[in-house]
């Protein structure tokens, strides 16, 4: 069965989301590399063009359909909006195809993205797929159709309480919506050990997450390296070693311990 992830936050934005989403799908593609041609899949449902499909575009600044285009009718078929992106590591070849999410705007009949998401599963036959959903208003519109396809999801917070707040409500929603799905444990970005708890409530932000969304979260550490990859518009984990980062060392915990136990089933 493959494994359907949306990581998300809620409408707030800037949580680091499309990170996360990006490094566990590279994490995954190299991991899953010998084990099916096209083992990784990464949806980009960002606005305003999305991020995590510019990261994988790299210097190629033009592509011929976007998932835009297939949702407002230009085109009929998912599959050409979809891109391969790859990788030589040592000798062997690591692959993820992922979307280009275009401008996409409220009022399209988000119906299609289940049959987007059902049609590359079909073709492709991947073993995991990421989606990297939208936030900034656009989120319930958008997880409603993904969440009843999913199959766990990834919730992302960072030290502060609309985020926080935020993420629970969005946890609930996607629980209202399909109540078997996994919560897998949040993480807690951009987190700086120096000051764990918050001054206003005494409380560790670590418990106030844990009692926000019902499920003890992963805290992934605040880091300028991890900042200046995002800059240079490079995927972190292929830049960055974990002996250089804590948070790159953070992110390859959460998932050895949360994803990869589910993904090898």
């Amino acid at each position: 069965m493959t494994l359907i992830i949306p990581v998300i936050s809620g409408t707030k934005g800037g949580t680091g989301k499309t990170t996360i989403a990006v490094n566990m799908s590279v994490l995954a593609a190299y991991r899953l590399r010998s084990s099916s041609p096209y083992p990784v899949v990464l949806l980009d449902l960002g606005v305003d063009n999305g991020t995590a499909s510019k990261v994988l575009l790299g210097s190629l600044t033009k592509v011929n359909y976007t998932m835009s285009d297939y949702l407002t009718g230009r085109v009929n078929n998912p599959l050409y909006t979809l891109y391969l992106k790859s990788w030589l590591i040592g000798g062997d070849e690591m692959r993820i195809v992922f979307s280009v999410p275009g401008n996409v705007v409220e009022g399209v009949p988000l119906f299609k993205l289940k049959y987007a998401l059902r049609t590359a599963m079909d073709y492709l036959k991947p073993i995991v797929v990421f989606i990297d959903t939208p936030s900034l208003g656009f989120t319930r519109q958008f997880l409603e159709p993904i969440v009843s396809e999913a199959t766990h999801v990834v919730p992302v917070a960072t030290v502060d309480h609309s985020s926080i707040e935020s993420l629970a409500s969005v946890v609930n929603f996607i629980r209202g919506v399909k109540g078997g799905i996994n919560v897998l444990p949040p993480i807690l970005n951009m987190f700086d050990q120096r000051y764990p708890v918050d001054p206003t409530t005494g409380k560790e932000w670590v418990k106030i997450v844990e009692e926000s969304v019902g499920v003890k979260p992963y805290t992934v550490a605040y880091d300028k390296l991890m900042y200046t990859a995002r800059q240079a518009m490079e995927v972190e984990l292929l830049k960055i070693a974990p002996s250089e980062s804590q948070a790159v060392m953070d992110l390859v915990k959460y998932f050895n311990e949360v994803l990869w136990p589910l993904i090898n089933k």
